[in-house]
This record gives C-alpha cells, structure tokens and sequence, in this order.
C-alpha cells in the first residue's frame, strides 16, 4: 500500500502535477515526497521500498575471539572443584594471562547469550 502511494506520487509529478499538490493531496509531508522523488531519481529498481536503518556496522560489538575466551575462561573455571566461576573470577583469569578485559556488564551478557548462567539450586531466592 504504502509502495503503491509512493509510486503514484512520482508519477503524477513525472505527469506534470505540482509537488505540492501531490503530496497535500495524499496527505503526506513535502519532505515525505522529496525524499521518494530523489529515491527515484537516484535510478535505482527499488527505489520504492524501505531501507533499513540499523547501522553498518556496530564498532563496540565484542569480537568472536572475544566471546570465545571470555565463555572457554568461564567453561574452564566451572570443571575445577569449588573455583569461582563469576565476573571477577573471569577478569582475574583475563588479568593473568595478560589479556584485556571488558567490563562487568559485558561479560555477563556473553556468558548470558552463550548459556552460562546458571540459577542458584542451592539456595533458591525466596519471595
């Protein structure tokens, strides 16, 4: 629906209608129809449908290399008897092995995302 609109304003201007009366009459912004004009005149086949507008790329995104030891520091600390396996038990690893690390919130989120949490059986939250 929204492509058709689109379309049909480019054309009744191509036809000679003016701008204004296009989009007053479609009930649209003038900025609406002045971008989807330049979208047409950029010469592009789908010039008409909607881009996306989530960033190119994420430069704060931790690397695979990254997520990869924080989860193998995590796996490797959980397999020793009565070890720490929490934020600061990790960033004392990374620390020894002389790697940078990534904050609290960061770490957390990656071992949540890889499935490293584990709720607490033992002494189970009370309400």
């Amino acid at each position: 629906m929204e492509e058709e609109l689109r379309k049909q304003a480019v054309q009744r201007h191509l036809a000679g209608e003016s701008p204004k009366a296009v989009y007053t009459s479609l009930n649209r912004s003038k900025n609406w129809f002045f971008k989807w004009l330049n979208r047409y005149q950029s010469g592009t086949d789908d010039w008409y449908q909607e881009r996306s507008r989530a960033p190119l790329t994420r430069p704060s995104e931790l690397s695979t290399a990254d997520k990869e030891i924080i989860t193998a520091t995590r796996k490797r600390l959980d397999s020793e008897p009565f070890a720490q396996i929490g934020v600061s038990a990790i960033k004392w690893e990374l620390h020894k092995l002389g790697l940078p690390f990534c904050s609290d919130s960061t770490i957390n989120r990656t071992l949540k995302r890889e499935g490293l949490v584990k709720k607490n059986t033992i002494f189970p939250q009370r309400g």
